[in-house]
């Protein structure tokens, strides 16, 4: 019995090293059957990982294809490019000079009129191949913008009183202006032209208040302060019912240093029926008793 036994053994060691060669998955599972149930252990294995292998081989076909198909969309997707959740900003700081140029690339090949920030941000980079694709793509802008200025400018002067051409000649200033890295003297004749526009697209929609509130910016930014008061006024009287004609009014006092009116118009807003916004509330709080949420 002993020599059947060792017999036996020897079997199982022989299959074992053959089957650790082929696939040590289940090794353990194979050794302990083996081992601890003499003669049938070598039955059992057989049928267990025997019929293991046969379904693994008859995977119908369509499972198969549909496997393929996930793997073809997997593949079709930019992994990478789609789950990356890094601002562009940041991104152009943290990566390698290969990977910032192809990033910049990209955006070129986009409209980059809604990229100025990022294209801004590349201008300062270390990489001086960034860089001077940054350069060359604000260049471009301000070319462009310059031809469409003119053009716009060339309809005003046939059509004084469109408001629809007013709208877009100021939109296209805004742009021109906020590409950023004018000289002194051309931002600032620029803005002068921005502050003339919006007044005349003021007189023609008095009731729209993203005018009121770029103009009254514009003049500060300016020293016009008597025109900024002006148009303060016209912004409370034509949008009484909007929260950001008096809050409009207090950036304007307060850096008029005008205490008196300033308290005025913050009395006047809390008399007035305005619903504040939860950002209107905390500017609130921070006039009154001096909260850090404010403005």
């Amino acid at each position: 019995m002993f020599n059947v036994l060792m017999v036996y053994f020897l079997i199982v060691f022989i299959y074992l090293i053959i089957e650790y060669r082929k696939d040590q998955k289940n090794f353990t599972v194979k050794m302990l059957i083996a081992f601890f149930c003499p003669f049938i252990g070598l039955i059992i294995l057989y049928f267990m990982f025997h019929h293991i292998k046969n379904e693994e081989r008859s995977i119908p076909d369509g499972l198969i294809k549909k496997g393929e198909e996930q793997t073809e969309i997997l593949r079709m997707v930019d992994v990478e490019k789609e789950t990356s959740i890094v601002p562009m900003k940041d991104a152009l700081l943290l990566n390698d000079h290969q990977t910032k140029r192809k990033m910049l690339l990209d955006i070129l090949k986009n409209d980059t009129f809604h990229h100025i920030g990022i294209l801004q941000s590349a201008l300062e980079n270390d990489d001086t191949e960034t860089s001077h694709y940054a350069a060359t793509a604000i260049q471009d802008i301000k070319g462009k913008l310059q031809n469409s200025i003119r053009q716009l400018e060339y309809q005003i002067e046939k059509q004084p009183d469109d408001v629809d051409v007013l709208i877009s000649f100021s939109q296209v200033i805004k742009q021109y202006l906020n590409t950023g890295y004018l000289d002194e003297r051309t931002k600032k004749q620029y803005s002068y032209r921005y502050s003339q526009i919006l007044g005349k697209v003021i007189e023609a929609v008095p009731q729209e208040k993203k005018y009121y509130i770029e103009k009254i910016n514009c003049d500060l930014q300016l020293g016009e302060l008597e025109t900024a008061e002006k148009y303060s006024q016209l912004f409370l009287k034509f949008c009484a019912n909007e929260e950001e004609a008096y809050f409009m009014a207090m950036k304007l006092y307060y850096s008029l240093k005008n205490q008196m009116k300033f308290k005025e118009v913050l009395q006047m807003l809390r008399d007035s029926s305005v619903r504040l916004s939860p950002q209107g509330l905390n500017k609130i709080r921070f006039w009154l008793h001096g909260d850090t949420n404010g403005y």
